[in-house]
């Protein structure tokens, strides 16, 4: 009886532990992680560097965290999957993302990171571009709402709504522009964006 309990212990102190995976839900072109082919299936884990070539996309999905990400074309995401507490769980170098959080999700699901801003997930949808060469961010919230930090200066923040546009850096200057509520014409311009 008591090696029944201790075997029970384990599976159950095994499932509480396991770290974080990315399953790959859609590719198509070119598309790798650390250097390695990524195919429809695989599981990402770790931390690594998730890249697109031109024409390309991935769509992953992260079930502890109940995030799903669609990289576009020519775009970088480091992905850290070592431990579910970690901070900077995704930082998006360059390129355009897709993101949908689910509601249901109570786990942690982090911030996601660029060179000027981290943006506080909160059970949403919304499109996000990091446009290296003029070193800017820009998002358009589809869905929810997302807390957007200048880290550069952590006291220059602003939530963002459904509708709406923020942006920071290069034409948009060293602090967040103050929200653009955007027509419904724009939103479903974006809204096509990676909605894949």
């Amino acid at each position: 009886m008591k090696t029944i309990f201790s075997v029970l212990f384990l599976i159950s102190s095994l499932s509480l532990f396991a770290l974080p995976t990315a399953e790959v839900v859609k590719v198509r072109g070119i598309v790798d992680y650390q250097g390695q082919e990524v195919t429809k299936g695989m599981e990402l884990s770790r931390k690594g560097l998730l890249k697109t070539g031109k024409k390309s996309f991935v769509k992953v999905f992260i079930k502890s965290w109940g995030n799903t990400i669609v990289l576009g074309p020519n775009a970088e995401m480091q992905l850290d999957l070592t431990k579910k507490e970690v901070e900077k769980k995704y930082s998006l170098y360059k390129g355009a993302c897709r993101w949908v959080t689910s509601k249901k999700s109570k786990e942690n699901k982090g911030k996601v990171y660029t060179k000027l801003a981290s943006l506080g997930v909160r059970g949403t949808d919304y499109w996000l571009k990091v446009n290296h060469l003029l070193n800017e961010t820009e998002i358009v919230v589809f869905d929810g709402k997302v807390e957007m930090t200048n880290l550069n200066d952590t006291d220059d923040n602003a939530l963002l709504n459904k509708g709406q546009w923020g942006g920071i850096g290069g034409r948009f200057g060293n602090k967040l522009v103050k929200p653009i509520d955007l027509p419904s014409n724009v939103i479903s311009h974006f809204n096509r964006y990676l909605n894949i």
